[in-house]
């Protein structure tokens, strides 16, 4: 007896031009034979996110079982073949048509998700793998599967597809299939592929110059401050981190990023992994460096700049054939600012990274102004705490570099010690041979005195002078040796203690183009077993808090002293799930970033084809974020806010900096629980007698510059209202009121409000008034055709709630958290939609609902009038309004 299997109609889109094509979907349960022994515990699954709310498993044994399936197709030829099955420390074969066996590779999976019905991280997971081409006869066919893993010879397969044309996983669910499933109160968001139909009212493409690098590379401006494009005109840039590279089907990578165009995005950022997978240091990551070549030629196409990160220190584990001293460590954290070998190596992985020709562009990266920021490294400095896993001979070398650092400042190791005012020892000093060991960077966290502050005064100096001239050198390689044109980030990290080493990191930094940190918001959440586990993973019985960052304005991600004439970056940010409160981001980081001259802040993260299923742990593609996007992107990157005038410009000189003098107004160190294993230092001495409120970052910029000169401060005091608990910007178009948890936007082209705005009542802007029932929601309302909103013809009305998994739940846990129940399953569920907006603008007749693709799925036509009252659609992300 033959099994089901369905033949779906594909519609998709390359190079511009759609194609239709038979595409065979078989369930796994739907074996026409089979000898599988099923499981209790290996198929205690969510059900749910399985394509026919089943699976074919097998767990037990020393035998490999087989499944065979018996399928029609309706041409000859070769078929792509995808099967989404059981990754996790799997090893299954295939055959078709009783012809050899082949292994199936799990090392390029997709949408991988744990479907455990406890939420285990174990065995069961789902992930689509693309196996290849295979070739079909007219008719009727077998495709055979065998479950070989060492591990009782386990194996789960959910289904697979054979497709003559372009096939793009979307979970369980068959092209243009829904669920509908919804919890009281809510919708569920299930968007179909994205088609780029040219019918779609919302499509910010346009905003992007295509190619990227038109006109040449993107550079600083006259003052230094800001970017402007190769053809000088001021440049602004809404930016994700992608991890689509991974992926060895550039289509893949060509739809995700006209995806990203179609929302607003000019640049991306790869995050990558250069360093060798084998013994010999000057072996370099291939793989990685053709991922590079990938995304740079496909973003290029679309208007998309790029940022390229290659390295990261944590993920380099130490191998000792490679000829580096040992770091008495597990990895390489500090040792690139100073071991010269490992210096020498890296440069030899940049040049086999950016003077090859890419085969997809027919130029080196080298030359290719797509490639707009080289970001030196990742999360890493000798300011850190990782400072003190430098061990044996790698931390004896710092000794003796910091000895030749002292003899060429003091003229001798004695005489540095009578400068101190007499020696204080570390272990493994020796003088006579010139090596003097560093303390530990705990101690340069501590307030000292005598001489002990002296050798800790010269320790700093010398690490951040280290960290500066290795920052220096490599942009003087990149440019003068590899022919790089573009602009050079040394890193984007913090330190133990900002309030005492902030600025010499930055100072570090300044050597080069662009200053950078990373910092995300988050609240508390934590695996009570096993606390690294809720670094990556969520979990049911995690208690996690959902707090605002409307009520706690000095964790705001843009909180941040600024560099006196350098653009700044946050290359690594989000509001991080499971927090509940995300719609507000990119609302926030828009207006603010504009309001402060913020350069690029960098979501982190997506790799999907459109929206992904929930929940990851650092997941970017959901509608509270990623779908916030347009609306966001729009005012951000057209200039809708006014830049103000700086609350702050504090000058530092080096004596501020060395002796770790707290600055008038620190910067919190963005402390995350969930990935660092210590809280920063204490930080109660950030401030000092005379210092600034924090508020002050939601004023207007706040900066640092280093040297001589006469500190600014603004006067702020009809600024901050500490007993109504708002804030008011110096250009008067923001209020935070972090009392009620609210922040409203009320500029010519753009107005709006995020928070919780039930409790807020009517919020009355210059153009439009929002009447919001729902308890927490975002409302933004854009003119699009770059008219005031009284005179626009089109305005976009973006509306975001709070979204969740279908079946999530949760219970009061102790301290004002709450803890994980169930994790639910897809789809996304979002609160219903219970908001009126009131617009003063008599030119509007008509209101057009779109989908989450920008497509137009109803119309209302409006009576005329001078103020038109638009009650919004409770299952719809976006909304235009026009004549």
């Amino acid at each position: 007896m033959n099994p089901r299997f369905t033949t779906w109609f594909l519609v998709a889109l390359m190079s511009g031009a759609s194609f239709s094509a038979d595409l065979i979907w078989v369930e796994g349960e739907d074996a026409s034979s089979k000898n599988m022994r099923r499981h209790g515990w290996y198929d205690s699954v969510k059900k749910t996110e399985l394509s026919g709310q089943e699976w074919l498993s097998h767990f037990g044994g020393n035998q490999s079982p087989v499944a065979t399936f018996e399928f029609s197709a309706s041409e000859e030829g070769e078929h792509t073949l995808w099967l989404r099955a059981n990754p996790v420390g799997s090893a299954m074969s295939i055959r078709v048509n009783n012809a050899d066996w082949q292994a199936v590779s799990f090392q390029a999976k997709e949408q991988q998700l744990n479907i455990a019905s406890d939420a285990k991280p174990d065995l069961r997971f789902v992930a689509w793998v693309k196996f290849g081409g295979v070739p079909l006869k007219q008719g009727s066919n077998t495709l055979d599967v065998r479950f070989e893993s060492k591990n009782n010879r386990h194996g789960g397969l959910d289904c697979f597809v054979l497709s003559r044309e372009l096939f793009f996983p979307q979970g369980s669910l068959k092209p243009g299939e829904k669920t509908g499933l919804a919890e009281p109160g809510m919708w569920a968001f299930e968007p179909d592929r994205d088609t780029f139909d040219p019918e779609a009212l919302l499509d910010l493409s346009h905003l992007n110059e295509k190619p990227a690098g038109k006109h040449g590379y993107v550079r600083r401006s006259a003052d230094g401050a800001d970017f402007v494009d190769g053809a000088g005109k001021p440049i602004r840039f809404w930016a994700v981190n992608t991890t689509v590279h991974r992926r060895d089907e550039m289509a893949a990578i060509k739809e995700h990023a006209r995806w990203l165009a179609k929302r607003g995005v000019n640049m991306v950022r790869h995050h990558g992994h250069l360093a060798p997978k084998g013994n010999r240091i000057d072996e370099v990551d291939q793989s990685d460096i053709e991922a590079a070549w990938r995304l740079v030629a496909a973003m290029k196409a679309q208007g998309i700049y790029v940022t390229l990160s290659p390295y990261w220190a944590v993920s380099v584990k130490y191998n000792r054939r490679w000829g580096l001293k040992d770091p008495g460590g597990e990895n390489l954290t500090g040792l690139l600012f100073f071991d010269r070998d490992l210096q020498r190596a890296y440069k030899n992985w940049l040049r086999k990274l950016l003077l090859p020709t890419n085969p997809h562009t027919g130029i080196p990266l080298a030359n290719d102004p797509t490639l707009a920021i080289f970001q030196i490294q990742n999360e890493d400095s000798l300011l850190f705490w990782t400072e003190q896993s430098i061990q044996g001979e790698q931390r004896i070398e710092l000794g003796r570099r910091f000895g030749q650092w002292l003899q060429k400042k003091h003229g001798s190791v004695a005489q540095a010690t009578m400068a101190w005012g007499g020696a204080t020892r570390v272990k493994g000093d020796d003088f006579d041979a010139g090596i003097v060991m560093p303390h530990t960077i705990y101690h340069l966290t501590q307030d000292q005195r005598g001489p002990m502050a002296k050798r800790l005064d010269d320790q700093l100096a010398f690490y951040t002078e280290l960290m500066a001239t290795f920052n220096a050198d490599i942009a003087s390689f990149l440019k003068n040796e590899l022919g790089y044109k573009g602009l050079v980030n040394a890193g984007n990290w913090r330190t133990a203690s900002q309030a005492k080493l902030l600025d010499a990191e930055r100072l570090s930094y300044a050597v080069n183009d662009v200053v950078g940190i990373n910092r995300y918001y988050t609240g508390k959440h934590e695996n009570p077993s096993e606390k690294r586990k809720s670094g990556y993973l969520i979990s049911p019985g995690d208690a996690f808090s959902s707090e605002s960052v409307l009520r706690k304005p000095a964790s705001f991600p843009l909180a941040l002293r600024q560099v006196h004439g350098r653009p700044m970056i946050i290359s690594e940010s989000a509001w991080v799930p499971p927090l509940k409160h995300q719609s507000e981001g990119p609302f926030l980081v828009a207006a603010y970033g504009a309001m402060t001259g913020f350069d690029v802040f960098y979501w982190f993260s997506t790799g999907d084809i459109g929206y992904g299923p929930p929940m990851g742990k650092w997941q970017l593609s959901t509608p509270a974020q990623l779908g916030m996007f347009p609306a966001a992107a729009l005012m951000f990157r057209r200039g809708d806010i006014r830049k103000a005038e700086p609350s702050l410009v504090e000058y530092r000189s080096a004596e501020d900096i060395w002796s770790r003098r707290a600055p008038l107004l620190a910067e919190q160190a963005g402390f995350d629980p969930n990935r660092d294993t210590r809280p920063p230092a204490d930080e109660a001495d950030a401030t000092r007698a005379g210092s600034i409120t924090p508020l002050a970052y939601l004023t207007g910029p706040v900066e640092v510059a280093f040297g001589k000169g006469e500190t600014q401060v603004a006067d702020l005091r009809d600024l901050i209202a500490t007993s109504s608990k708002t804030v008011t910007s110096a250009t008067r178009e923001l209020t935070w009121d972090y009392g009620l948890g609210v922040c409203r936007l009320n500029t010519p082209k753009a107005q709006g409000a995020t928070g919780f705005l039930a409790t807020a009542g009517e919020v009355q802007l210059d153009d439009i008034t929002i009447d919001c029932e729902n308890e927490y929601a975002t409302i933004l309302a854009v003119a699009m055709d770059d008219q005031t909103l009284a005179q626009s013809k089109k305005i976009l009305i973006q509306v975001g709630t709070t979204a969740r998994p279908y079946g999530w739940r949760t219970s009061g846990a102790s301290n004002g958290t709450r803890r994980i129940e169930q994790i639910g399953s897809s789809p996304w569920n979002l609160d219903e939609t219970r908001v009126t907006v009131s617009i003063r603008n008599a030119g509007l007749r008509r209101v057009v609902t779109l989908d989450a693709n920008g497509v137009p799925t109803g119309e209302q036509r409006l009576a005329s009038g001078e103020t038109f009252v638009v009650k919004l659609p409770p299952d719809a992300l976006y909304v235009v309004v026009t004549n």
